[in-house]
């Protein structure tokens, strides 16, 4: 493993280790989540990612600790009957263009790129309204490891190796903060019980990561869907599916439309301080992302599948990627 990884590595996990109260009564949930681009066939865009994520309900007595405190202090919509959770994450994801098999460095096609990054996240909601805050602190270039990573991949499963990593984007700290409110607009049940509704969501981040502002709408069917409906967000699997208090037997199958505004993009436009190869982003994008899960006894599985519009001039195809997480209850 690279040098430049060791360390990246050590000081996001011991950060997002250190934020974690391990002393409360709340059980933690836990999911792990494998993306991939291997259902399009093809190597390039957002090429592959892991992620770890824990979080905890916050009981409405648990009000000395650091993340009663920090929900209190952040604007939420004013609710007496909302419930407040907490994650964290640890992930990593690579981007590349769509040939790898070349050491010339591709102008028209987007740039290299390794994400790591660490993520906090607070939620608040109820029956028909739920918000989240994130909050992301991460690095891009060689220090994430991400060529290292990819290689071994490649090697391990015996397919071509990536030949361009010497033209990925330089080493720089990327930092974002985001808000997102989902609505659930309307819900019903046919007559043998099956459920549906229909949700709608806005959301607003920015950093020198990326920067957007953005809305869509999802409709779903399935059971147990007041109680998973606080997780749908845009992936799910990026969230923690079970936190909301979803029940053994629980499941539910999505189809979401959303369109955003880009206004900046690091792993697409290159470096925000100094020159390295970038192509020039598509500031109006879309996204259609369909999925399902599934609640076991203590453990839940979700999958999705998302497409992207083109995002950046120089190409004009769109970019799909496979979403699989794996939750349980600590």
């Amino acid at each position: 493993m690279h040098s430049h990884l060791i360390p990246s590595i050590v000081l996001l996990a011991l950060s997002l280790a250190s934020s974690v109260s391990w002393a409360d009564d709340s059980p933690y949930y836990w999911s792990i989540v494998w993306e991939n681009d291997s259902i399009a066939n093809d190597d390039g865009g957002y090429t592959n990612g892991f992620a770890l994520n824990g979080g905890r309900l916050i009981p409405h007595d648990d009000k000395d600790t650091w993340q009663k405190s920090l929900a209190t202090w952040l604007p939420f919509p004013q609710n007496q009957h909302h419930q407040q959770a907490i994650s964290y994450q640890l992930a990593h994801a690579i981007y590349t263009p769509s040939n790898i098999d070349t050491t010339e460095l591709i102008e028209d096609d987007r740039p290299y790129a390794g994400l790591l990054f660490g993520a906090l996240n607070l939620y608040q909601f109820d029956l028909k309204t739920a918000s989240r805050y994130e909050f992301i602190l991460g690095v891009v270039g060689p220090a994430s490891g991400a060529e290292y990573i990819q290689r071994y991949i490649h090697d391990l499963i015996g397919t071509v190796d990536p030949s361009g990593w010497d033209h990925q984007i330089g080493n720089e700290i990327v930092v974002r903060a985001g808000y997102e409110q989902l609505w659930r607009l309307h819900q019903s049940s046919f007559n043998n019980g099956t459920e549906y509704d229909v949700l709608s969501a806005a959301d607003i981040r920015a950093g020198n990561l990326s920067s957007d502002i953005g809305g869509g709408f999802s409709v779903r069917i399935g059971q147990g869907l007041a109680s998973s409906f606080p997780m749908a967000w845009l992936i799910p699997g990026r969230t923690l599916p079970a936190l909301a208090g979803s029940q053994p037997g629980d499941w539910n199958l999505f189809a979401t439309l959303y369109g955003n505004y880009v206004f900046n993009d690091i792993t697409i436009e290159g470096n925000s301080f100094k020159d390295s190869h970038g192509v020039h982003l598509v500031n109006a994008q879309a996204q259609y992302v369909v999925g399902g899960s599934y609640r076991f006894s203590n453990w839940l599985f979700s999958g999705a599948i998302k497409e992207n519009s083109h995002e950046f001039d120089e190409s004009g195809e769109s970019t799909m990627f496979g979403s699989f997480s794996f939750s349980f209850l600590w």
